[in-house]
């Protein structure tokens, strides 16, 4: 995960970075005039940042709606000294995804930025479900048929790439940074390859030899059941028949009828 931290505090930014640090964010300091330069040159697409922490800025409301007005998609989160409601909503309001009280501690920056990057992906919980894989981004191990599948730290967390992208081609490139951050490794090009292959093994011995990891030459790799997984993995579309037999109708007199008459309810 990358992040570009906004804080012109020295002393602050030195102690939010070696918080992003131990969150396993990799992060780039700049100051807003250095981000919105950026943004001239780059565009927002180019940016490549994950998430973009906002400390101590002048107007901060305004510098979040300008990024929005660029199009800037990745996460924002909006640092406060104290806690100010009238501040929070307006930042809220301005298109923050979250706001916290300074000093912040790591593991909740890095949660509060996964949530967000969530929600733009679509995400609704922690858990994907794919045909008949439970892929779950909070660390726990997949399920297949409500059975665990084991996997490795590296193999885990290459899923859980591929899974928050769910039918999107992942590049190797992002891969790596999503899977290594700050790690201090220097995977070689083959290394998500091998992973790769390892992944597509188990999930092949789990599912009846089913392949559920694609790669796309010159692009990377997708994650998508297999057309008999979808189909299985879709519920059926109810007949007739079948809701009679899960709602029967139960007779009732309702009032000002006739005895006689029968009103079915569920």
């Amino acid at each position: 995960m990358r992040a570009v931290l906004v804080e012109p505090n020295p002393l602050i930014a030195d102690a939010l970075g070696r918080q992003l640090g131990m969150g396993k964010i990799r992060y780039d300091r700049q100051d807003w005039a250095g981000l919105e330069e950026l943004l001239r040159d780059q565009g927002a697409d180019g940016l490549g940042y994950d998430a973009i922490v906002l400390g101590s800025v002048d107007d901060p409301a305004r510098c979040v709606a300008a990024l929005r007005a660029h199009q800037v998609g990745a996460a924002i989160l909006c640092l406060l000294d104290r806690r100010c409601v009238a501040t929070t909503v307006e930042l809220l309001h301005a298109g923050a995804d979250d706001v916290l009280v300074k000093p912040v501690v790591s593991a909740e920056v890095r949660a509060r930025i996964e949530v967000a990057r969530r929600r733009s992906r679509g995400l609704l919980s922690n858990a994907v479900r794919v045909g008949q894989l439970t892929v779950f981004l909070d660390g726990r191990d997949p399920e297949v048929g409500g059975e665990r599948l084991r996997l490795s730290q590296r193999e885990h967390a290459i899923l859980g790439v591929l899974a928050a992208h769910h039918r999107r081609v992942v590049s190797k490139e992002h891969i790596y940074d999503e899977v290594y951050g700050l790690s201090g490794a220097d995977p070689l090009d083959k290394v998500i390859d091998v992973y790769i292959c390892k992944l597509r093994k188990k999930i092949a011995e789990a599912t009846g030899g089913a392949r559920y990891i694609e790669t796309v030459y010159g692009r990377g790799y997708k994650f998508e059941a297999p057309p008999e997984h979808e189909e299985a993995a879709s519920p059926a579309v109810p007949t007739a028949a079948s809701a009679a037999r899960r709602f029967p109708a139960i007779p009732f007199a309702a009032p000002g009828l006739h005895p006689g008459c029968l009103v079915a309810a569920e």
